[in-house]
């Protein structure tokens, strides 16, 4: 409550000093705004375009906080986020699909563009929201414009434009949570035709886990970043815009924390408990002083860990007016480097037995920890031609180029799971696309469009253990030693995904639309620890999915009311998604094909404005997401010792204990989502507004476990976000609650039966997965 004082006492200060910006511009609009976006790839009325698809503002990010990428759940129902300790190892879900994979070779199922530019890994996408001007998120399979890993979706995020005057802003957070950021932008002309952008920000927390074995704040977070742009009319036709971007992202701790650990768990005719040990040393000494729960923020670990990401992007847009249709071509090349260590055994004891002591890159450790750095390179070259003009038909088409290259190295010891490896996965695509919608006099709308894709995918693997062996024959294959044949592989597909839609206007501002589509996603090779030359022969099959959507976009009572809602079925074949297999004898994490999978459900979104000063902002979202075919799929930790349903395998025979897993929900895919919001802006008089706001969402029970471990269970939970502001001229402050009623909640599970001889659940915590509060202040000039 003292900080809380304290930053109410900051905010009062602040606006209690003169200002010399000059007031806003007081012309009031009437209802809601319009939203242009650009989901087909052209400009279009948010209304009037056949996708379901989100629109979040520059004022809606303001308004609801969203600073980063974790923080669109707030806004879109339909999405949710799955996190670890290592960013690679995130997931983007959208209508209970996504990729969580360690595999360098798998894509995603979500498409993130920034720009017109697709990132190279998702784990990118994953960074502080800074000077942006729009996000979209699509919802299911938009490849036929986006290209080949948008089978489930796309976020489009739309940064500032170069302003005609000179302008600016600049903001400062604090919050009780021991957290600050700084971000700002200025922009203005060089010249009559040319026109600048910066941005930059800082960010730091300090992290909500306490190792117990230094004192250390584990989770914690610094980064910043710089972006700009440049825009130059060169003739009254050519307009060249020019972007780049660096950002650097370091935690100096990551850990999970102790949720539940079975000390009771006795093996049938054993007639004592059965004591938790890695590597035979008994773990019970590291647990001291740690209570497990949902609500446990401590830990016990000799290595803090690390992660920290590097990405560098440059982009060049050319737009040319042929007068009937606009020529763009955007070019661009990322770099992203990450590179972290973990770690393995959980605790601070002396676990090797034999084997050394290991010396991480940060300090030297007794037990077991993992670390390894990526390294991915992108370039991107697409052309399109877009229409122009109100007549009935407009159209898009263009080609697009790709040419990715990802390393990884990854170390794990020096017992135990002993790991040293080395891969590469390159991919190029080439794609030709096109999209056309024609309106009748009848205000009927039929729209069309196409892709194909010809990808080529390349690995390299090679196991720099001693004790790997190389490739002599079909019957024995090794393990991908040093100069090991048949551990390189090159695959290439071509395909063809198609998108039908009907749009009717059945009134002024109110239209139903109905589509189809079709979504692809490319083979992938297993990068990743257990590689063996049958990888290499056996890449991982497409993913390919069959869509269908209705929906009805409206508006009503001048502006005042706007209604979205929209059904949708999608079937999946070949799910490319990651598991546990016996490979070898030995459960390891493998990347396979699921199966067949379904997704269906139904959103509504709505935005009201009864009044001028009242913003109401509410979506919701039923998605049940099953598993229709997953035969023999691995039982999962403990299983067959303590749970039910599995046993050896019968068909084929020779794969360990297996279970059903057909018929089942896909993992963190809430069945009902609800965001609520509410925004009151009232004029205080003496050139000062007020504005108080409020966000709920609320999302029912799901399961982190694709084999269906019990343990893996987060229970049904609602988020209480709050804000009160006064803004004076161009000076604004806001005191805000993150998390009011303080409910915890986790982003991922994870169950250490395996490792440990017992059920021992582990957690990951976000941040807003605790109370604070904050006071930020802004200035625009």
């Amino acid at each position: 409550m003292r900080k809380l004082i304290l930053l109410a006492s900051a905010a009062a200060g602040v606006l209690a000093t003169p200002h010399l910006a000059a007031a806003q511009d007081k012309t009031e609009s009437t209802g809601l705004a319009e939203i242009v976006v650009t989901a087909t790839k052209r400009s279009a009325n948010l209304q009037s375009v056949p996708v379901a698809v989100t629109a979040v503002t520059a004022e809606t990010i303001e308004n609801q906080r969203i600073n980063e990428f974790g923080d669109l759940t707030r806004a879109a129902a339909s999405l949710t986020l799955t996190q670890s300790t290592a960013s690679p190892n995130n997931a983007i879900i959208l209508r209970g699909i996504g990729t969580y994979a360690f595999s360098i070779g798998v894509e995603p199922s979500v498409a993130v563009i920034i720009d017109d530019v697709p990132v190279v890994q998702q784990a990118q996408a994953f960074d502080n929201l800074s000077d942006v001007e729009r996000i979209e998120v699509l919802r299911g399979p938009q490849g036929t414009l986006f290209g080949k890993n948008a089978s489930a979706g796309a976020i489009n995020i739309v940064t500032r434009d170069p302003s005609a005057a000179f302008s600016g802003h600049a903001s400062a957070t604090a919050t009780t949570d021991r957290g600050y950021k700084a971000d700002g932008a200025i922009s203005g002309p060089i010249s009559d035709t040319t026109g600048y952008r910066l941005g930059v920000y800082y960010n730091q927390w300090d992290g909500n886990v306490r190792n117990l074995h230094n004192g250390h704040r584990l989770n914690d977070n610094t980064s910043y970043g710089v972006h700009g742009k440049l825009r130059s009319e060169l003739t009254d036709k050519l307009v060249l815009s020019l972007s780049g971007s660096y950002a650097k992202s370091k935690s100096d701790g990551t850990a999970a924390t102790l949720r539940y650990i079975d000390l009771n768990y006795r093996p049938a005719g054993a007639t004592t408990p059965v004591i938790p040990r890695y590597n035979g040393v008994s773990i019970l000494p590291a647990l001291a002083d740690i209570q497990p729960g949902a609500d446990n923020r401590r830990t016990r670990v000799d290595n803090d860990g690390f992660t920290e990401n590097k990405q560098a992007s440059f982009s060049g847009k050319l737009a040319y007016d042929l007068g009937f249709a606009s020529l763009i071509s955007v070019t661009s090349y990322q770099d992203w480097k990450y590179d972290f260590s973990a770690d393995v055994d959980g605790t601070d004891l002396a676990v090797n037995g034999a084997a050394p002591n290991v010396t991480n890159p940060i300090a030297p450790g007794l037990g077991v920890s993992n670390s390894g750095p990526y390294h991915s390179k992108s370039f991107t070259q697409e052309v399109r031609l877009t229409s122009k003009g109100e007549g009935p038909l407009s159209y898009v088409a263009g080609a697009f180029f790709a040419d990715a290259k990802t390393n990884r190295s990854f170390q794990r010891g020096p017992a135990l799971i002993l790991a040293n490896w080395y891969g590469e996965q390159s991919t190029r695509s080439i794609a030709a696309f096109a999209g056309l919608d024609y309106k009748f006099p009848t205000k009927t709308t039929l729209s069309g469009a196409v892709r194909v894709n010809n990808e080529r995918i390349e690995d390299f693997f090679v196991n720099r253990l001693p004790t790997a062996t190389v490739y002599v024959s079909p019957t024995s294959i090794g393990t991908c030693g040093a100069g090991s044949q048949q551990c390189a592989g090159r695959n290439e597909d071509t395909v063809a995904t198609w998108k039908l839609s009907v749009n009717q206007e059945i009134a002024p501002r109110v239209s139903v639309y109905a589509s189809a589509a079709t979504g692809y996603k490319g083979y992938a090779y297993d990068i990743s620890s257990g590689y063996t030359p049958l990888r290499t022969q056996n890449p991982v099959r497409s993913e390919t999915s069959t869509s269908y959507e209705t929906g009805l976009k409206s508006r009503f009572f001048d502006n005042r009311l706007q209604l979205n809602i929209a059904a949708f079925y999608t079937d999946y074949d070949n799910f490319q998604a990651q598991s546990s297999q016996y490979i070898n004898g030995a459960l390891q994490q493998k990347l396979n094909n699921v199966g067949k999978l379904r997704t269906k459900g139904l959103e509504v979104e709505a935005q009201a404005m009864p009044v001028e000063w009242l913003r109401l902002d509410a979506s919701a979202a039923y998605t049940d997401a099953q598993v229709l075919s997953f035969p023999n799929a691995a039982c999962y930790p403990g299983q067959a010792q303590t749970g039910t349903g599995c046993a050896p395998s019968t068909n084929p025979t020779g794969l360990g204990n297996v279970q059903d897993r057909s018929n089942t929900q896909l993992p963190n895919s809430p069945k009902f989502k609800i965001n609520l919001g509410a925004m009151v802006t009232r004029d205080l008089g003496n050139d000062m507004k007020g504005m108080f706001g409020l966000n709920y969402q609320h999302q029912s029970k799901v399961n982190f476990d694709l084999l269906g471990n019990p343990l893996a269970e987060q229970k049904a939970y609602g988020l209480l976000n709050g804000s009160a502001a006064i803004e004076r001229g161009n000076v604004k402050a806001t005191i805000f609650v993150n998390n009011l009623l303080n409910e915890h909640f986790v982003s991922g599970i994870g169950d250490g039966f395996g490792s440990y001889g017992v059920h021992l659940v582990t957690q990951v915590l976000s941040r807003d997965s605790d109370r604070y509060f904050g006071l930020k202040v802004d200035t625009k000039f």
